[in-house]
């Protein structure tokens, strides 16, 4: 009985001993097979990291480094009154510079840093030219210097057709005052302008100007824009714009449904056209008949 449980014994602790073998055996061959993978992985972005390195080295070589590629010529396509040199001090571009290492958007932002400027696009002309295209704000209108300000300065203050207030200003290297290209010579004036709805280089903030400068950009449209030179426009009472003509005429529209209005003051101005009279005041706001003084 004794030899039978030693054998048992002795086979059972045999067996361990080869369960722990093979075990250790396994997690050997494992550990050899991690090292290996982890040396291939190593070698793999080792090898990677130097051809990264490679390829940037040509790349700057090839490219940014390559003198073909260095600016000959900055080319400005504008209309306004901005200069071509102008643009291209406010660009911050330069003659020299490697055309592909120029940050198209931040030289398309620092032209439109500049008050006057409404759209800019930039773009490169291989091998070695910059083209810079600008669309300066056009001013349509004055604004009323003692409705927006006490100092004389700000009767400058004009506004283009979208809202957007306008001024002379001068270039970081003060040179001469750039004055806004202007739609006319003799531009209307928004009177009745609160200092709140005004602030230059934003858009007004104001209901009230919108309207008349809608008003404007349709009279210019209409077919009585032969008849009118508008001087100027009175904001100053709620949906109510009266404008005053460089004839003297007074015309009173409602802010709303201009177009009706401006088909009525037609038929009115053909009228009185016909008979040789000159409109001293009408009132479109009316709904029902529209009240008519004539200077003769």
């Amino acid at each position: 009985m004794s030899d039978i449980l030693g054998n048992r014994r002795r086979k059972r602790h045999e067996y361990l001993l080869d369960v722990k073998v093979q075990t250790e055996g396994r997690a050997r061959r494992r550990l050899n097979r991690g090292i290996v993978v982890l040396a291939a992985l190593a070698t793999v972005a080792g090898a990677s990291y130097g051809l990264y390195r490679l390829g940037k080295f040509a790349i700057a070589k090839l490219l940014y480094e390559n003198p073909r590629f260095a600016i000959a010529q900055i080319v400005v396509e504008n209309d306004g009154v901005l200069t071509a040199d102008q643009v291209r001090q406010l660009s911050g571009a330069r003659v020299g510079q490697n055309l592909l290492s120029v940050d198209l958007d931040q030289t398309r932002q620092n032209v439109e840093m500049a008050p006057i400027v409404r759209r800019v696009s930039v773009r490169r002309e291989l091998p070695n030219r910059l083209v810079i295209n600008v669309e300066e704000r056009m001013a349509v209108a004055r604004l009323q210097s003692r409705a927006i300000s006490g100092d004389a300065g700000s009767s400058a203050l004009m506004v283009d057709r979208d809202g957007y207030v306008l001024k002379p200003f001068k270039l970081s290297d003060g040179g001469a005052v750039i004055q806004p290209r202007r739609l006319t010579s003799g531009l209307p004036l928004l009177t009745g302008v609160k200092l709140g709805d005004v602030c230059v280089g934003r858009r007004v903030e104001s209901e009230q100007i919108y309207q008349a400068l809608r008003l404007l950009d349709k009279l210019a449209q209409s077919a009585v824009c032969s008849a009118i030179d508008v001087e100027q426009v009175d904001l100053s009472k709620v949906r109510l714009l009266t404008v005053t003509t460089r004839q003297k005429s007074v015309m009173k529209f409602d802010t709303e449904d201009l177009q009706r209005q401006l088909r009525r003051l037609a038929v009115v101005l053909t009228w009185a056209q016909q008979r040789h009279k000159m409109v001293q005041m009408v009132d479109l706001t009316i709904e029902r008949g529209v009240p008519v003084r004539f200077l003769n």
